[in-house]
C-alpha cells in the first residue's frame, strides 16, 4: 500500500468516525469521499460495508450493524462514551436517533435526523437520565472543554429547562473525575457543604473538602495503584496531618456505586471532629 493510498483510506475512515461507528453513503460523499475511496478502503480492510450504503469501522458491533439496517445511530446516554464523556451506567436498552421514529428492537428511538449536534445530545440526556446522570454528561462536557457553562445557560432557556438549568447550576468546572462529580452530588444532597479541589499549603488539592473541615479523597488504582502514586499519596497522608487536616480515603467504587457507604463514614468522621478536644 502507497502512502498516498494509505492517507485516503484514512481519511475515509476519519469521516465515518465523525458520525460514530457506521456513516451513511449520501453523508461520506458530502464530507468529499468519492465511491472510489470507499471500494479502495473497502478492499484494505480499513473500513467495511455494513449494510447497504452504510459504512463501518473495523471491529464495528452486531448492535451498530442492526441500528444500520434500521437507518438509526446511537445518541442520547448511549453516545456519550463514544463522545469521551463520563458515564455512570450504560443504559438498559440502546438509545438510537432514527429521522422516521419508528420502533426499533431492543432500542429507545429519539425521532431525530441523523446529524445530532453536542448540545442535540446532551439535552436528551438531561430528559432521559436522572438528576445524577444529567450532572455527570453536562459537567464531563464542560470540563473536556467541548462546550462552557454559558453555551449551556443559552441552551437551556426554554420553558420546561427548569430541571436542565437546576443541574446547570451544579457544575463545578474544576471536577478532575467523575468520582468527585459523584461523590459531590451525594454529599450536597445530604446537606453538606462541599468544596471540590480545595488546596492545602504544601500538601496539594483535596478532591473534596466537607463543612470546611473533612477531607474526602477518592482513590482509584488508575492513579494511585503505581509506585510514584503510592510515594505522592504517603508525602500528602504526611503533609495533611502536618496542616492538622482531619481526611478520610474512600475506594472510587464506593462513591460511584455505593455511596450510602460513604456517607455513613463521612457522618462518623463529622461526629469525631465536633467531639475532638480544640486546641487552644
Amino acid at each position: 500500500m502507497t502512502s498516498t493510498t494509505s492517507a485516503r483510506n484514512q481519511a475515509v475512515a476519519a469521516a465515518i468516525s465523525q458520525f460514530g461507528k457506521v456513516a451513511r453513503l449520501r453523508e461520506l460523499l458530502a464530507l468529499g469521499i468519492s465511491t472510489r475511496q470507499l471500494r479502495g478502503a473497502v478492499e484494505q480492510g480499513t473500513v467495511v460495508q455494513v449494510a447497504r450504503g452504510h459504512y463501518g469501522l473495523p471491529g464495528v458491533s452486531s448492535m451498530d450493524i442492526h441500528l444500520a439496517s434500521y437507518q438509526a445511530r446511537r445518541t442520547c446516554l448511549s453516545r456519550v462514551s463514544e463522545l469521551g464523556l463520563w458515564q455512570l451506567h450504560e443504559p438498559e436498552k440502546v438509545h438510537v436517533a432514527a429521522a422516521h421514529g419508528r420502533p426499533i428492537p431492543g432500542c429507545v428511538v429519539h425521532k431525530r435526523p441523523a446529524g445530532q449536534t453536542l448540545m442535540g445530545i446532551l439535552r436528551q440526556c438531561v430528559a432521559c437520565g436522572s438528576e445524577l446522570e444529567g450532572l455527570i454528561t453536562l459537567e464531563s462536557a464542560v470540563v473536556a472543554k467541548m462546550c462552557t457553562i454559558f453555551d449551556l445557560q443559552v441552551e437551556f432557556t426554554r420553558r420546561g429547562d427548569r430541571a436542565a438549568r437546576a443541574i446547570v447550576e451544579m457544575i463545578d468546572p474544576q471536577s478532575m473525575a467523575i468520582t468527585e462529580t459523584v461523590g459531590r452530588y451525594h454529599l450536597r444532597m445530604a446537606g453538606h457543604n462541599v468544596q471540590g479541589q480545595a488546596y492545602v499549603r504544601n500538601a496539594g488539592h483535596l478532591d473534596l473538602l466537607v463543612d470546611g473541615v473533612l477531607g474526602v479523597e477518592v482513590d482509584g488504582r488508575e492513579f494511585h495503584d503505581t509506585e510514584n502514586g503510592w510515594r505522592e499519596d504517603l508525602r500528602r497522608d504526611t503533609m495533611y496531618v502536618l496542616r492538622g487536616v482531619w481526611r478520610l480515603r474512600i475506594p472510587a467504587e464506593v462513591v460511584l456505586y455505593h455511596p450510602e457507604i460513604m456517607l455513613a463514614w463521612v457522618s462518623q468522621a463529622l461526629a469525631m471532629i465536633r467531639s475532638a478536644p480544640r486546641l487552644r
